[in-house]
């Protein structure tokens, strides 16, 4: 949902600049990777009682990745699946890029 978001809100200032429309979808890859790459790290740091990764950090992440694959992440790596916490608060983070990305569409085609 996001990144239909994002695309709906990002076409107009793109408009048919290729180039910068794949920068945009290279950063969006290379965001995720690195997420990805976090949550893998934060669960071996667990399993061997190491310093951890924030959660602030997880979901500042994921966030930026658009969290397009922060659930399949967790899923696949069973970490923090368990922690309603840590859901709560994805899912407001999940919520406020959702409520800005309907004020920014209507702002740009209302």
């Amino acid at each position: 949902m996001s990144l239909i978001a994002l695309v709906m809100l990002f076409m107009p200032i793109l408009g048919n600049n290729m180039t910068l429309l794949l920068i945009v979808i290279g950063v969006l890859i290379l965001l995720n990777i690195l997420m990805c790459a976090v949550f893998y790290k934060d669960k071996s740091n667990a399993k061997k009682e190491a310093q951890r990764v924030p959660e602030k950090v997880l979901i500042f992440l994921s966030a930026l990745a658009l969290h397009s694959t922060t659930h399949l992440v967790m899923h696949f790596t069973r970490h923090k699946t368990n922690k309603v916490s840590f859901q709560v608060k994805l899912l407001m983070a999940i919520a406020i890029q959702f409520t800005l990305s309907v004020i920014g569409f209507v702002h740009m085609y209302v």
